[in-house]
This record gives C-alpha cells, sequence and structure tokens, in this order.
C-alpha cells in the first residue's frame, strides 16, 4: 500500500495483499492527517488487490482512531465487488460522505475528493 497526502487529503493505493502492517501504517497516517488538520479527506484506491491477511481482521483498529468525526470525505475507487466489505469498515466514519467510483472513474474521484 501507498500513502501519500495533500493539503487535507490522505491518498491510499492498495496493491498485492494487504497485511497488518499495512493497516497499522494507514491508521497511523490517518491519525496524523486528523491531528493536523480540522477537516481530512481520505481517497482510497484498490489497484489489484488480492486481499488481506487474515491477522488484519483480528485487531480493532478503530479503538485508537482519534477525532473520526473529523473525517469528512471518503473516496472508495475499485471494483465494486468491494462495496459491501468496505461499508462494514467505514461504519465507524458514519459522519464523513462516503462515496463508491468505478476503476474507470479515478480522475472524477480525486476532483470530488479535493473539491
Amino acid at each position: 500500500m501507498t500513502i501519500t497526502h495533500k493539503n487535507n487529503t490522505l491518498f491510499l493505493i492498495a496493491k498485492g495483499m494487504l497485511d497488518l502492517n499495512d493497516c497499522e501504517n494507514f491508521f497511523l497516517e490517518l491519525n496524523r492527517q486528523i491531528n493536523s488538520a480540522k477537516d481530512v479527506r481520505c481517497y482510497f484506491e484498490i489497484k489489484d488487490c488480492q486481499g488481506c491477511t487474515p491477522e488484519v481482521f483480528e485487531k480493532d483498529y478503530f479503538q485508537n482512531l482519534e477525532k473520526e468525526k473529523h473525517l469528512e470525505k471518503v473516496a472508495i475507487v475499485g471494483s465494486f465487488k468491494y462495496q459491501e466489505e468496505l461499508t462494514k469498515l467505514l461504519m465507524p466514519f458514519s459522519r464523513a460522505h462516503i462515496r463508491y467510483f468505478d476503476s474507470k472513474d479515478s480522475v472524477t474521484a480525486k476532483k470530488w475528493i479535493e473539491a
């Protein structure tokens, strides 16, 4: 997984098999971004992702997530087959505006998340 940020937006690109380290890095960066900006946005693109290792689901990452109310928007880009699983994962961010985009619409998703 690659993680970058621009202003108040965190950009994540998931490729291959996601493991515990990927998830821990994501939540560490998300907390940093939340602590440095009032309203945070997250762009999450799934490219050739082959799933997650089992230990990813054994840890409650959300218990240490600070100020989740500051997550304003989430753009999920990729196959709609992941929509149900990601919806469950993102439930703690129910205040955020979450929108799904097909893989071919990544440019539109980036414009939306930054608007």
